[in-house]
């Protein structure tokens, strides 16, 4: 099968320490050029991932190269012009999260790609994380899923690159769409409650409840002045929960499953039967060590990239409208905060 000739916009850490190097690996890629505004950081990528062709403009590469699709790593502020262009290019197109740094903007972006029928696909990886996807399946053989938690602290600031943008917008995204996947509905209302203005004069803090139309239930927490980095999932349902751990002030990827008979018990109660509690670690249901595997990146690439490969001239609107739902939740907190 024909090799997806692919570009790549924007060259820094997440580019050249994750996707370049799962790209590169790839046998059904053919990179073909690089771009990226620092002309000589364009230079260093090209030469450690053999990649022949460098570009300091992405519109001389979109209109010089014949390419079949594009993956866009800029800045969150960059993201929507770049993609764009790449749209109108009539490209496939990965780009990374958020869909735009307004619901405008993902708006358009959606648009754009149903009306040229091209594939527009956003970096969630949470959503491709091995341990998450075992949990899921396992819990759904369990029960019917009611309630999703998602936390995301950390000890930084909440106004991120340069200020272009709220961590709201631009990181807390990544808890907020594993929620929402998870329930897969329409929101029926929801509820934020957000801290003072602190560091930088920016909101640091957020707490969401979301009823969702199916019945089930989420809450978003995230705060950016905390002891450290805690990124955990909670799924709920009748006689199971699942406490997936992403991270406690270093990565991590391990999860529990705690389910019982039906029979409720006290733990101060005598002769009641003890919960079974099943253990996953997410290094082991990804078969590697490697970060980049064990955490979805992988996974989320190769699928784009055979997507592409059997089918290189149409979009996926279903795809492109779950991306663009996680941005209407983003902008329907945001509009509730109190």
């Amino acid at each position: 099968m024909k090799k997806v000739r692919v570009g790549v916009i924007g060259v820094g850490g997440l580019a050249c320490g994750i996707h370049l190097p799962i790209l590169s690996s790839l046998e059904e890629v053919e990179l073909v050029a690089l771009c990226d505004w620092d002309e000589s950081r364009a230079e260093k990528a090209c030469r450690q991932f053999d990649v022949p062709k460098m570009y300091v403009s992405h519109v001389s590469m979109l209109r010089e190269e014949k390419l079949d699709a594009v993956f866009v790593l800029t800045q969150p502020d960059m993201l929507f012009r770049v993609a764009l262009d790449c749209l109108n290019a009539d490209l496939a197109v990965f780009m990374e999260k958020p869909m735009g740094i307004t619901l405008f903007q993902a708006n358009t972006l959606k648009r754009v790609a149903d009306e040229k029928d091209r594939r527009l696909h956003v970096g969630f990886n949470r959503r491709s994380i091995p341990l998450v996807t075992a949990i899921l399946k396992r819990m759904r053989e369990l029960t019917d899923i009611t309630h999703v938690e998602g936390r995301f602290y950390k000890n930084s600031s909440a106004s991120f690159y340069d200020g272009c943008a709220s961590a709201f917008v631009c990181d807390v995204i990544h808890v907020i769409d594993l929620v929402r996947h998870i329930a897969s509905s329409p929101v029926e209302k929801c509820m934020t409650l957000q801290g003072p203005l602190e560091k930088e004069g920016v909101v640091q803090s957020w707490y969401s409840a979301i009823a969702f139309e199916n019945g089930m239930t989420g809450v978003v927490r995230a705060n950016y002045q905390t002891g450290g980095r805690v990124h955990d999932f909670e799924i709920h349902g009748p006689n199971a929960s699942a406490y997936i751990d992403l991270g406690f002030g270093i990565a991590g990827c391990s999860g529990r499953i705690l389910h019982c008979n039906g029979q409720t018990h006290s733990i101060s109660a005598a002769g009641n039967a003890q919960p079974e509690i099943e253990y996953f670690d997410g290094v082991e249901i990804a078969e590697s060590e490697e970060y980049a595997r064990y955490y979805g990146y992988f996974d989320e690439d190769l699928d784009f990239i055979r997507r592409v490969q059997n089918d290189p001239v149409h979009g996926d609107p279903q795809r492109t409208a779950e991306d663009y739902a996680t941005m209407e939740l983003v902008q329907q907190l945001q509009s509730s905060c109190q």
